[in-house]
């Protein structure tokens, strides 16, 4: 429900307000809590202190194919024609600025801000010329996306609190497919920018659906104390080559569909993958697109206006990757957004062409300083005295937390419900257990861990346990358990009560259980290889050294199934990411020793990479490679031989026996259609930590060549 004052009479109907996302300590300002408050309560009441404005928004999109066209961008930027009707804000949205090579994934960001800052002067000088300022640019590996907002608006301080994140998606993250965001607010409406490139292949439908929601609910956008998410905002634009394909296959039929006079547009459209699956409500929900009224645009032959319908080249069924969509925040009185054109430019240098849209959106301009002052300080009396008319008091639904059986890496959540039975507003906050440091463990998170109540209202309490790498091993070994107390004690309220506040000054003790489920996943190599039985088993013991595995049984077991089952031959192991229930099944089969369920290879490849990447410690940390690294030797060879003499025995032979397994699965490149560049990415990250320079991708790189051996 809204949090709503009303201003005419005085009256009031408030609702929880969070007030932030950790807990505070005892000398916490009240002042500053009940200033988020009255923030929060003047943003849903802006209409009473706002005029309506109009803000026009030019959205584009292209996937350039790591090209960099001769043509005029203005063809693409400026279709109008007449600055008069430029718009207020551009969105510029680029996907494959750069080759998507392991090169450019992997290793080096330079080639990628290199083109992108060429992409953006391009733009600047063809486009703009000169009348917008530039909020934000950002790159990622293949994606750039660059705001410009009209210069005058600048000075006019309409444009606050911008921020940008990015985000990998498909082939386990690294950033080959993937999203940034750009998000600002432009007077007293928030505005979120979204550029994708998503997982492609006419068959991976259900996977691009994946990719956006993961970006839809996992992008977190920082600003100051603040973190916003995409859902959090008045406007969503999202932009980009989403690689939605048509549900056709007989291609020369669509090609004479396009090539109709005029175009059978009404059969390619029902093809549509995204249109299809928006209908359905399996992807972007909620989202909004202008009808098409422009032929696919995807796949050219580069540099003509004619598709790829070469015999002899690598023919794609034609289809509309390139998309703008928008996303309007629901309930939300008074926003709206009015399409005006969605089209495509005529550019020839990519196999794609551009595509773009223009909007109105309504916005909301501040009224005068005084009279914005005077409406708050109205809200901020009449939170005052009905303040002093009340004490605090809060029940829980219930004490105590089950959390039940506690998987690794995967949160178990439980939720009770805080409500102020009192006649005063309420504000709690989570305190530490006598006799340790902490409120809340690092492994849980509470939500909200501080919230302001007012009478009446009720607040569910999210209580998540998520037992990752960095504390797993503690969870095996004893020294932690999921069984402890929250302590929620209510804060006291501000200056000139300190006799009361003592009074009010409530706590209330929550039992939290679970039972953590002992995994493989997230221990140290010493102490798998020491596990004489599966780490479930009733009959483990820990092995004396002479005694113990040479390495641990579940990468054996995970290795061995591979080479067993043919997957030295099966195309794109370790690219192609497996199917979640099926990883979470091969998981539970190690953890408790019993035989593997039938799976695909890939969810089996995904687990081996997830196994490598849990372990308690790299087996390759970045202190190895910066010790080989300080020996000043210039010789490549050297380097990675020296690399290799500093690990331990028990290090050394799982080093060397997944590099081992690699090398067999490189003899078959010709029907796995794997190679290093593709491989050593994935196996850099889960063996190497990070040193910050790619030595990791080298020294992978050089054991990876049969001619190097690792004695």
């Amino acid at each position: 429900m809204a949090t709503t004052l009303s201003r005419q009479n005085g009256s009031m109907n408030l609702d929880a307000v969070e007030a932030s996302d950790s807990p505070r300590d005892e000398d916490w300002d009240m002042v500053e809590n009940k200033n988020e408050l009255v923030d929060q309560m003047m943003l849903e009441q802006r209409h009473e202190w706002t005029k309506p404005r109009e803000l026009t928004i030019f959205c584009g999109t292209w996937n350039v194919n790591a090209k960099v066209p001769n043509e005029n961008l203005a063809a693409w930027l400026c279709p109008w024609g007449s600055e008069e009707k430029a718009p207020d804000v551009y969105c510029i949205g680029i996907q494959e600025v750069v080759e998507l090579n392991a090169m450019n994934i992997g290793m080096s960001d330079a080639n990628s801000a290199k083109q992108s800052l060429m992409w953006e002067d391009k733009v600047e000088k063809e486009a703009l010329k000169g009348k917008y300022t530039r909020i934000m640019g950002r790159h990622f590996v293949g994606l750039m996306m660059a705001v410009y907002v009209k210069t005058h608006l600048v000075r006019l301080n309409a444009i606050r609190d911008w921020a940008a994140e990015k985000l990998g998606v498909g082939k386990m993250g690294l950033g080959n497919k993937g999203a940034i965001v750009i998000r600002m607010n432009i007077w007293e409406v928030s505005i979120c920018f979204v550029n994708t490139h998503l997982t492609a292949g006419k068959s991976k439908c259900n996977n691009r659906n994946q990719d956006f929601e993961t970006i839809f609910n996992k992008m977190e956008i920082k600003h100051g104390h603040r973190t916003y998410t995409i859902k959090d905002h008045d406007y969503c634009f999202w932009v980009g080559d989403l690689n939605y394909r048509l549900n056709a296959t007989d291609l020369n039929d669509v090609y004479k569909r396009i090539k109709a006079s005029p175009p059978d547009m009404s059969y390619l459209l029902n093809a549509d993958q995204l249109i299809t699956e928006r209908s359905a409500g399996r992807t972007f929900q909620g989202f909004q697109e202008q009808e098409i009224k422009f032929l696919p645009t995807y796949k050219y032959i580069p540099n003509t206006p004619r598709y790829d319908d070469r015999e002899d080249g690598k023919r794609r069924m034609p289809a509309w990757c390139d998309r703008i969509q928008w996303l309007v925040k629901p309930k939300e009185v008074g926003l709206a957004v009015k399409p005006h054109f969605y089209k495509r430019a005529e550019l020839i240098c990519s196999d794609h062409k551009p595509v773009m849209a223009l909007f109105t959106a309504n916005a909301l301009e501040p009224l005068p300083k005084k009279e914005r002052d005077a409406y708050r300080e109205d809200l901020i009396r009449k939170l005052d005295e009905f303040e002093n008319e009340h004490i605090p008091q809060v029940s829980l639904s219930k004490n105590t937390i089950d959390l039940g059986d506690v998987f690794f890496d995967t949160p178990a959540t439980d939720t009770l419900v805080v409500k102020n039975t009192g006649k005063a507003m309420a504000e709690y906050h989570f305190v530490a257990v006598p006799g340790t440091q902490v409120a809340v463990k690092k492994w849980v998170t509470v939500t909200p861990a501080t919230c302001l109540l007012v009478p009446g209202a009720s607040k569910e309490l999210t209580v998540t346990a998520h037992v990752t790498r960095e504390f797993a091993q503690d969870f095996n070994s004893g020294k932690e358990s999921i069984d402890h107390f929250l302590i929620l004690e209510l804060i006291p309220g501000r200056g000139g009560r300190k006799q009361t506040d003592e009074m009010m000054r409530k706590s209330q003790f929550i039992s939290v259980s679970g039972k953590y489920m002992k995994s493989c996943f997230g221990c140290s190599l010493d102490y798998l290889v020491t596990a004489s039985d599966p780490v479930r088993s009733n009959r483990l013991r820990t092995l004396p050294s002479n005694e113990a595995h040479k390495i641990p049984k579940e990468l054996w077991r995970i290795v061995d199934h591979l080479y067993r089952r043919g997957g030295l031959y099966e195309v794109e192991l370790f690219v192609t990411d497996g199917y979640p229930d099926e990883v979470k099944g091969i998981m539970e089969s190690l953890d408790c020793g019993e035989p593997f369920e039938k799976v695909s290879l890939h969810s089996m490849a995904e687990t081996l990479v997830r196994f490598l990447s849990s372990l308690e410690f790299h087996v390759f940390s970045a202190a190895i490679l910066n010790q080989a690294h300080h020996s000043k030797t210039d010789n490549i060879h050297s380097f990675c031989r020296l690399s290799l003499r500093q690990l331990n025995p028990l290090q050394y032979r799982v080093f060397t026996y997944v590099v081992s397994f690699i090398r067999e699965i490189l003899k078959h490149k010709e029907h796995n259609k794997l190679s290093v560049d593709l491989l050593v990415p994935v196996f850099a990250k889960c063996l190497f930590e990070d040193d910050g320079a790619g030595k990791a991708h080298l020294v992978l790189s050089h054991f990876l060549s049969p001619e190097n051996n690792f004695r």
